[in-house]
């Protein structure tokens, strides 16, 4: 066989191996959504982040009266949401990777750096598919806890998110972020849009009001409230009508 022709089999063999892997990656994408609840629901909660994103909001925060895996899921579905749209380039940053709905799509990504700019330091994230990238909030805690007494530590985390067209926070517990509240000031400048999840059958206006309250001391106000479905609240124990 010539050289050519060998040349031409190889590259036929890469292009359907790499074929094969983005049907994978997009198989892997939709099983995630299936789970992630009410697809209408999804899409018009979808529509609305889309209008904020196009009056120039980039960043958009999420947390919950006690809801991880909800906050996961709603990232998650609101990257489905965006990647299906066009091309974003799309970032999430949780203090969870290893659990939830996350844990499966972080195992299969690929694991790479960033090199900062002002420091001979990088920081580590992790690639799924040329869809979205991960980072940990530790990873960003490390290079604080290293760095706070620097005057470009802000400067530094806004060179990486710059590069991204959406970023995504899964924001850790009011108690994790009180056991590095200053970091965790510095890091909520970035938040441009905070979202609460609670849930119509656990969540007590008192609980909103504390979340409010928590952040309003972080020069941060509540921009919506997403109700968490049914089917994702776990053991309901009663009924709250809540207070807004």
């Amino acid at each position: 066989m010539s050289t050519s022709k060998n040349l031409k089999l190889v590259e036929d063999l890469v292009n359907k191996s790499q074929k094969k892997n983005e049907i994978q990656s997009v198989d892997k994408i939709a099983s995630y959504l299936s789970r992630i609840g009410n697809h209408q629901e999804l899409f018009k909660v979808g529509k609305e982040f889309q209008e904020e994103f196009k009056k120039g909001t980039k960043n958009f925060a999420f947390t919950s009266t006690g809801f991880k895996n909800s906050q996961q899921r709603m990232i998650l579905g609101l990257c489905c949401y965006f990647d299906s749209v066009d091309q974003y380039r799309i970032a999430i940053v949780s203090d969870h990777l290893n659990y939830g709905v996350f844990d499966d799509l972080v195992k299969n990504s690929s694991e790479k750096t960033y090199q900062l700019a002002k420091w001979r330091d990088k920081v580590k994230y992790y690639s799924y598919q040329h869809h979205f990238d991960f980072f940990d909030f530790s990873e960003l805690l490390r290079v604080y806890d290293e760095h706070q007494y620097t005057k470009t530590f802000d400067y530094e985390i806004k060179s990486i998110l710059d590069y991204y067209d959406i970023v995504l926070w899964d924001v850790p517990t009011i108690e994790k972020m009180k056991l590095s509240a200053q970091f965790h000031y510095r890091i909520s400048h970035f938040y441009e849009y905070l979202s609460v999840i609670v849930s119509p059958l656990t969540s007590s206006a008192k609980q909103v009001e504390q979340v409010k309250n928590f952040f309003a001391n972080f020069n941060l106000n509540l921009r919506s409230i997403l109700f968490e479905t049914n089917s994702a609240v776990e053991k309901p124990k009663r009924a709250k009508i809540l207070g807004f």
